[in-house]
């Protein structure tokens, strides 16, 4: 078994945020203030097609940024694997006549032949908010096994583009793109464990769905729109505050750690109040882990590694230091992860 490594991260987010009280929300329903602090959410960012914005443009800027920040040729690439949780995808990178919305090919098909990706092997796969720490896993063990030497991981997320604007969800979300490149490992650092399980009993609070705007009277459209159950805040916290600390302990078994070991959690961030719990339920106290909702909205399997780029842009994370990573995912699946993290080139 070879050991891995996480060689280099970049991110890219949209230019322009979006404010709480921007216009854009001028047809929502009354909002409450306890849906804002349960949230936790001040700003996030929005593509813009008008300036050129997508999930394919940011997705091309990551990874050619990571080719040539780290002097790789992009033929010696082995494996890209790819996620974006809206079913519609916005540009065709020139590889299909015209540049029209499209169900498929997905992300990882356009974006080996745009970058000329010419030896990866290409595929997308998807776990919503989980989708990075699926993915990861997935390269890692290709890496590990010996039938890979470099990997690139991929999260694209446009989903503004299925955000009802008359429904309260809409102020949750936001986009970005973030990619990881995976490496054979020199100096030690490696993936030491991972945990998942799911749980689909509670899938329907939150979905993505054909169906007219909810306050119909503005737009009779019906269009793939995400859709949260009216009581879908008050369930989630009957059951996601448990189910992410059960993938981190079985993780931490598993490596032979404990919590107090670790010197960094990074937790997806889907609001403060459930990183909160989760981080106490296993042991992390706050100087440990960071919340980058605020600023940048729930960007779904973006914001693990966005918020994995914050700590290592702040220092956060020591040399040769021990991190864990985990989450949770619509559907619901519970991920979680332990690194030994060398030196990380952050692009």
């Amino acid at each position: 078994m070879h050991r891995v490594k996480l060689a280099a991260i970049s991110c890219e987010l949209p230019q322009t945020k979006i404010e709480n009280d921007d216009p854009v929300f001028d047809s929502l329903p009354e909002m409450s203030n306890r849906w804002w602090r349960f949230w936790g959410i001040e700003k996030r960012g929005f593509f813009r097609p008008d300036q050129g914005e997508n999930e394919f443009v940011a997705a091309c800027a990551v990874v050619t940024r990571i080719l040539d920040t780290n002097n790789i040729d992009p033929v010696d690439i082995d494996l890209l694997l790819c996620a974006a949780s809206s079913p519609i995808l916005t540009d065709s990178g020139n590889v299909l006549p015209g540049n029209g919305a499209r169900l498929y090919p997905r992300l990882s098909r356009v974006l080996k032949q745009s970058l000329n990706l010419e030896n990866a092997l290409a595929w997308d796969s998807q776990m919503e908010c989980a989708s990075f720490l699926l993915n990861v896993k997935l390269a890692a063990s290709f890496i590990q096994q010996g039938k890979a030497e470099t990997a690139i991981v991929v999260c694209s997320e446009y989903v503004s583009n299925m955000l009802d604007p008359t429904a309260r969800s809409a102020t949750i979300f936001a986009d970005g793109c973030a990619a990881v490149l995976l490496t054979r490992s020199g100096d030690g650092s490696d993936l030491l464990s991972s945990s998942q399980h799911s749980n689909a009993e509670h899938y329907e609070i939150a979905t993505g769905k054909w169906r007219r705007p909810e306050r119909s009277e503005v737009d009779d459209r019906v269009k793939l729109y995400f859709t949260l159950l009216e009581e879908g805040q008050t369930k989630m916290q009957e059951f996601v505050p448990q189910n992410v600390p059960i993938a981190v302990d079985k993780a931490l078994e598993k490596a032979g750690l404990t919590s107090q070991q670790i010197d960094h959690f990074v937790f997806h961030q889907p609001s403060p109040f459930l990183v909160y719990a989760w981080a106490s339920a296993v042991g992390c106290p706050e100087e440990k882990y960071l919340l980058t909702m605020e600023e940048n909205g729930v960007m779904v399997s973006v914001s693990l590694p966005f918020t994995l780029y914050t700590a290592l842009r702040k220092e956060k994370i020591p040399a040769n230091g021990l991190v864990v990573m985990a989450g949770a995912a619509t559907g619901w699946g519970f991920a979680a992860q332990v690194w030994r993290m060398g030196d990380v080139v952050i692009c």
